[in-house]
Formats: structure tokens, sequence, C-alpha cells
């Protein structure tokens, strides 16, 4: 009897793992548009993801947001912003955000990237890298994978 309550036990943990294996496996490709890049992030790091304009007043100054056109209203019709911050506080020289892809399931809508440094002429300065891009809209769960290892989701991260 005990054998057998083991067994099935064992096959439940079997085909829930693969189940589980199995949804994070069915990715698929998200067409995106990158918006802007550069080194003069005027925030520290932050993953924020935007619906609309407003959103982003909140976090950035004016003449961020009109450099980079990002109250223009077009930019939100149908679609929203995922925006990447980074400061290099360490002084490794990272000055750039190098998207890997975005992928999404039934559940999750993954953005995974690397902060790299692809300029060591720069190395001496103190910069923050950003990079904006535009992605359908989504009320999915957001995870974010940077350097292999994943920060966290965000669903409070949107706006309506």
């Amino acid at each position: 009897m005990k054998i057998k309550a083991f067994i099935i036990s064992l096959t439940l943990t079997i085909i829930s793992f693969c189940e589980s294996y199995g949804q994070e496996g069915n990715l698929n490709d998200v067409e995106y548009t990158i918006i802007a890049k550069g080194t003069d992030s005027p925030i520290p790091d932050l993953q924020i993801v935007c619906f609309n304009k407003y959103f982003n007043k909140d976090y950035l100054p004016s003449d961020f947001r009109k450099k980079y056109n990002l109250d223009e209203k077009r930019l939100y019709k149908k679609k929203m912003l995922v925006e990447l911050f980074h400061s290099d506080t360490d002084g490794k020289g990272l000055d750039e955000i190098e998207l890997i892809g975005i992928q999404e399931n039934d559940e999750n809508l993954i953005v995974n990237y690397n902060v790299i440094n692809s300029d060591t002429k720069n190395d001496e300065e103190k910069l923050s890298p950003f990079l904006i891009v535009q992605v359908p809209k989504s009320k999915k769960d957001i995870k974010f994978v940077v350097n292999g290892s994943e920060l966290g989701k965000g669903t409070e991260l949107y706006v309506d």
C-alpha cells in the first residue's frame, strides 16, 4: 500500500514538473521596436513599463522626455514601453544595455538583457545606460532577466 502511494505521489510530482517546465518552454518571440538608447539615464537602476505618457512624467525629467520624444501619444497607442535604466555605480565601465530578446507565454512577458562594457575607452566616465523599447500592450506579468538572473516580476508596474 505504501509503495503504491509513493508511486502515485512520484508520478504526480513528475507530471507537475513537466507541465510547469513545458509552460516556460513554450515561449514565443515578441516583436519590439527600439525607441531610444544611450548613456545619459536621468534615474538610477529601474525597470518600468509604461502604458501612457503620463506615467513617464512621474519618473523622467521633461528635457529627457523631450530629447527622446517620449511624450508622443503614438508610442502608447495599442503599445507600451518597456524602459530599462542602469547606473554604473561600481565603476565597471558598463555603458550599454544589450537586449537579448523579449518572449512571452500564456502568463509572462520575459525581457532578457545584459548590461555590458561595449567601449573600454569610456571606462573612466560615470555612465548610466538605458534602453527603451516598444512592445504590444499586455497585462501579463513581466519578468526581467539581467545577465542571466531574474530580477522579479512586476504586475504592480502597470498604469491604466
